[in-house]
């Protein structure tokens, strides 16, 4: 599979600071001079530059402008991008902000890179100042997920930029990103990550179905919900779900989906989705899949599940409960029954006195046996 790979004068110019190393950067300035600055500035920077600042950056220890390496590179075609970026060992955005050290220059597209987008879009936040006319950095940017895998394989996908130091937060869900992350996503892709303007890059719609694949699993480990017969996804951008749909249609024609709906009487509060047929699981196992434990967990289920009938069903699951509390979701995988069928009895044996809700797990019920009643 060919990937595109980027140059570093095809990132944000304005939002990216460059370091040079010490005899590269000695070499490209050995022949500007206090003496000589003003027929340099003229020549090539139409007077733009002053020459404390141009002396900070020849002799201090101060990161570069990206603007001036690749002004510097036109106007002195000896000094290419290609050899500027073979000595850049780190980068870093606008003020005060992560540093990435050795930067994997030109910047490979991959799935490490394509995947980092799908979750930006699903539960990633991107912040910062995007203009240099803008208030730079004001808060951070971040990948929430409950998922410890999930955000330990952020973090692995994240060294595609190079090494960076991460805040990871495994309590609350987090892992904390250098704004300039987003910075160069947005400029590379034209996209916006903001909840209801973000939209699928419409270059995705041309490259390979393995980087399709990566993007479509990232946003479903996020945004992905598996059920008994079937697959949803959800958003509240009905646009990005229907870009997100159309992906699907165009790229897995083999997936059988259903058009977007909505729960259109919840108000402000209005979710989109759209579902993909229980025909449809295997293939979408085989060609998309989760990388999410719990939903390629569920989703394996549902291929494998006994689709046995039971005349004593509920006395199964009054069995289970009497050894320990228990979900409907554990319920259905230890007799293997549907989710929706553990629920149906175990509704009907709370009815009758039987079974209790004890407490809740991550936003499932938890179910005992009622001590009274037994």
């Amino acid at each position: 599979m060919n990937i595109r790979k980027f140059h570093i004068n095809e990132l944000p110019q304005d939002r990216i600071f460059v370091y040079l190393e010490e005899e590269f950067r000695k070499k490209i300035f050995q022949n500007v001079n206090e003496n000589r600055f003003k027929e340099f500035n003229r020549l090539f920077f139409d007077n733009e530059l002053n020459w404390p600042t141009l002396k900070q950056w020849k002799y201090g220890k101060h990161f570069i402008p990206l603007w001036f390496i690749v002004k510097f590179s036109e106007k002195i075609p000896e000094v290419s991008i290609e050899k500027f970026e073979k000595h850049i060992i780190a980068m870093k955005g606008p003020s005060v902000s992560n540093v990435i050290e050795n930067p994997n220059l030109p910047l490979p597209e991959d799935e490490r890179l394509i995947k980092i987008i799908g979750h930006f879009l699903g539960d990633g936040h991107v912040s910062g100042g995007f203009g240099s006319g803008l208030p730079k950095g004001k808060s951070h940017s971040e990948y929430r997920n409950f998922s410890l895998l999930l955000l330990d394989s952020f973090e692995n996908d994240l060294q595609v930029f190079g090494k960076i130091t991460l805040s990871k937060d495994y309590k609350h869900g987090h892992i904390v990103v250098p704004n300039l992350i987003g910075y160069i996503l947005e400029h590379l892709y034209g996209i916006k990550f903001d909840c209801f303007n973000s939209r699928v890059p419409k270059i995705l719609f041309d490259l390979p179905r393995e980087l399709v694949a990566a993007f479509l699993r990232a946003f479903g480990d996020d945004e992905g919900h598996v059920f008994d017969s079937s697959i949803e996804y959800y958003s509240c951008n009905q646009f990005l779900l229907t870009d997100i749909l159309n992906l699907i249609n165009t790229t897995f024609p083999e997936i059988k989906t259903s058009n977007i709906k909505s729960n259109s009487k919840a108000g402000k509060n209005v979710k989109y989705s759209f579902t993909i047929y229980n025909g449809s699981q295997k293939v979408y196992l085989d060609l998309i899949g989760f990388d999410h434990p719990q939903k390629r967990e569920d989703l394996m289920f549902n291929l494998q599940r006994n689709r046995k009938k039971s005349n004593n069903a509920k006395q199964e699951i009054l069995d289970l409960l009497r050894k320990q509390d228990l979900t409907a979701k554990q319920i259905s995988r230890l007799v293997g029954f549907r989710h929706s069928n553990a629920l149906l009895h175990l509704r009907r044996l709370k009815d009758q006195g039987k079974v209790e809700i004890v407490r809740k797990e991550h936003w499932a019920n938890v179910w005992r046996i009622n001590i009274v009643s037994s």
